[in-house]
């Protein structure tokens, strides 16, 4: 009617543009063309005014009649309030029932958009809604249809309750904060309760929530305590719950096993102890799963392998529950991490002795904690293990060849023969078993390298035909590794160069750990401090004390503060090096240090001082000796105050000449200061050497260089002692006091 109406107004008003007399004075031009040219322009004009007209128009209605926004959330919470407007002031169960509805299409979508804070907050006020509702309504019908289901509740418990990572995905800043969603998700199960709705799977969600997070161990033992006592209860009651156990022996072992794990997770082996034992007395013991579960919690760390003991004897002592091999494994591996091979073996006896089919996992372990174990005697069995497999038909794995071969100690060629074994079977070797291989060079190495200097005094020509060669022969073998490792694309790291530094060392091949150090930081290796000191070492061993000074300065400009063994290794180049002020100022350095520092000078330091300027000519290097000694005695790196010596008896058998040198010019100094104040008595002094080079280099010292001379005995009893008599000190005494 009313577009009628619009197109009425068109035609009157072409009727005030284009009157009647006109047409009829223009009869000249055709009746039938005036017609053409009327009817084109009703159109037209129609067209212009009329369409606009009809879209504002349409635009007005649609814009007045609903304003609906595009987000899920908003639509469902549009429709809320349109359905409680028209349920207002009747009693319109169906409208009632469409605005719980709505609601739950809210609270799907916020939870869809990550708003969880906004969810709850739905559901709160939903609420507080209808309580006062129910408050205004003497009349209870109608109270079940408006009630949200328990699974939006579950919805909202889990969003709450998920792994922080999982929730951390969401772009939205309220799955940040773990606290603040489980205070939600405890106002969600408070609210359950409230409303009578509360579920065994609400309380077992919450639980799983708090035992996913660190240190939340109290909240989901809380939590389980209510959750029993919830179904304690509904055993007896007549509840509107659905889905309920009703006892508590009939709850999920799942989450038990939870509140186990993350007490296990947290340490607290007590309560561990006492919620196990809670299972059994409410008939749902733990399976051997769960102490599958708990031993590999205690197998991680280094700390718990008593603990972990203590759940085997459990699980072996368990009616229903018999340990298999896994169960042997993971609690060997525990031991293996504290380093208690004994322990480990006997497990691994045990299991050997239950006929259990032992496989390449639980003998590779057992090497593992005989190589962790150190020694000589455990590296050994471990190898022995390794053959027994062998000999059993088992197929070692990758790894069970990598332990082989850092059980192999310094016996570089096993260490290379089991290498040439795992190119035969085309296995993969990794940085770690090369690591293990260039170790093994790196220790044979070095224990040639001490050999050659202990007997160069001694066998100088068996020192130039063989040692030379087979140091040569560990360089090259180390050399030819690393050229692998480079063809097989194999990452080589800090531990790698490291090792084949201290084989340079060994060798004397300085120049390559200098080279090695600047291959590192082209090589994606950062040098660490062990391979500078590495490298400063193997300087020290060639006397190349610049090399050596220059690597420990640019070990600091690296950020690497030096540590106790890099300062013991530059004053080793200096001692080398003759350099014996800079190893003075080294000294003095370390004994400016703050403990914080952890570096302190150590018995090794002291040596290499004193050897140093020992050799440096000069009153003022021996005054520097005296001096550095005193302030060792104050350190108690020598004479301690704890120690079986006295002022008249003192063992000098561990010292080197040098210093035993420097101890009897303290020891005299001593007795002098004693007798002058008056307090002691003069005895006869005992010096404890040992029959060796020493006590005759000690009665050289009390003889050439005291003034008056000292002259000792030696004790038919007693070949490794000097005694000076107690004449001999008096007239010493005397002679200083003149």
């Amino acid at each position: 009617m009313q577009h009628t109406a619009d197109c009425l107004s068109v035609s009157a008003i072409v009727r005030l543009v284009f009157p009647l007399n006109w047409s009829v004075q223009s009869s000249s031009l055709g009746v039938g063309f005036m017609s053409f040219i009327t009817i084109l322009l009703v159109v037209t004009t129609t067209v212009i005014m009329v369409v606009p007209v009809i879209a504002f128009r349409s635009a007005i209605v649609n814009h007045s009649r609903c304003r609906r926004p595009s987000s899920s959330w908003l639509v469902a919470r549009y429709d809320v309030n349109v359905n409680a407007e028209n349920a207002l002031g009747k009693n319109d169960i169906s409208s009632t029932i469409q605005i719980k509805r709505n609601i739950s299409m809210v609270i799907q979508s916020l939870l869809g958009e990550g708003r969880l804070n906004d969810a709850v907050s739905e559901l709160l006020s939903w609420e507080r809604t209808r309580r006062r509702r129910d408050d205004d309504d003497d009349d209870d019908d109608g109270h079940n249809e408006e009630e949200i289901p328990a699974s939006i509740y579950h919805a909202i418990l889990e969003a709450c309750c998920k792994e922080p990572k999982q929730r951390r995905q969401k772009v939205n800043n309220q799955y940040d904060d773990d606290n603040s969603n489980m205070i939600l998700a405890e106002k969600v199960l408070q609210s359950m309760k409230e409303m009578s709705i509360v579920t065994t799977h609400a309380h077992e969600t919450l639980i799983s929530g708090y035992a996913r997070r660190s240190g939340q161990w109290e909240d989901a033992l809380r939590t389980l305590e209510d959750m029993e006592t919830f179904l304690a209860s509904s055993s007896s009651s007549d509840s509107k719950i659905s889905g309920i156990a009703g006892v508590v022996n009939n709850a999920s072992k799942n989450v038990y096993r939870r509140v186990l794990v993350s007490l296990t997770k947290s340490h607290q082996y007590n309560e561990m102890n006492t919620l196990l034992t809670k299972m059994r007395r409410l008939n749902i013991p733990p399976d051997l799963y769960t102490y599958n579960t708990l031993l590999k919690i205690c197998a991680d760390s280094s700390t718990s392998w008593k603990e972990g003991l203590s759940l085997l004897s459990q699980c072996q002592r368990e009616p229903s529950v018999t340990p298999d091999i896994i169960t042997y494994t993971t609690a060997m591996r525990g031991c293996a991490r504290g380093r208690q091979a004994k322990k480990a073996l006997e497990l691994f006896h045990a299991a050997q002795d239950l006929g259990l089919q032992l496989d390449v996992y639980i003998y590779t372990i057992a090497m593992d904690a005989c190589v962790k174990e150190g020694g000589e005697k455990w590296r050994e069995d471990a190898l022995l293990l390794f053959d027994e497999m062998s000999k059993s038909g088992i197929e070692p794995s990758e790894v069970t060849y990598g332990v082989a071969i850092a059980a192999c100690g310094n016996d570089w060629e096993r260490a290379l023969d089991l290498i040439d074994q795992m190119r035969y079977n085309n296995m993969r070797i990794n940085t770690i078993v090369y690591n293990s291989a260039i170790a093994a060079l790196s220790r044979a190495a070095r224990a040639g390298s001490s050999r050659q200097q202990q007997q160069q005094h001694q066998h100088k020509l068996q020192k130039q035909q063989q040692h030379p060669t087979l140091m040569d022969v560990l360089w090259e073998k180390t050399l030819h590794l690393m050229k692998c490792m480079e063809d097989e694309d194999v990452r080589r790291d800090s531990f790698t160069y490291s090792s084949a530094i201290g084989t340079c060392g060994a060798v004397g091949q300085w120049e390559e750990a200098v080279n090695l150090i600047q291959t590192m930081k082209t090589d994606d290796a950062r040098p660490n401090r062990v391979a500078y000191t590495s490298a400063i070492s193997a300087c020290a061993r060639a006397s190349q004390w610049d090399s050596a000074n220059e690597l420990f300065n640019l070990m600091k400009s690296d950020g690497f503060q030096p540590d106790l063994v890099s300062y013991n290794a530059l004053i080793g180049a200096g001692m080398n090096s003759n350099k014996h002020v800079e190893v003075y100022n080294l000294w003095h350095e370390m004994c400016q240090m703050n403990d914080s520092e952890n570096v302190s000078p150590d018995i090794v330091t002291l040596t290499e001082v004193i050897a140093t300027l020992d050799k440096a000519p000069g009153e003022a290097n021996r005054e520097r000796v005296d001096k550095i000694f005193s302030e060792a005695v104050s350190r108690g790196l020598v004479l301690r105050e704890d120690s079986l010596d006295t002022l008249f008896e003192v063992d000098l058998s561990s010292m080197s000449l040098p210093v035993a040198r420097a101890a009897c010019r303290f020891i005299f100094r001593q007795v002098v200061e004693k007798s002058r104040s008056e307090e002691s008595d003069i005895n006869d002094l005992s010096l404890i050497t040992g029959p060796s080079r020493l006590r005759e280099y000690v009665r050289e010292v009390l003889r050439d260089e005291l003034k008056p001379p000292v002259y000792c005995t030696v004790p038919t009893s007693g070949k490794g002692t000097l005694v000076i008599k107690r004449q001999v000190m008096t007239n010493y005494l005397r002679g200083q006091i003149i």
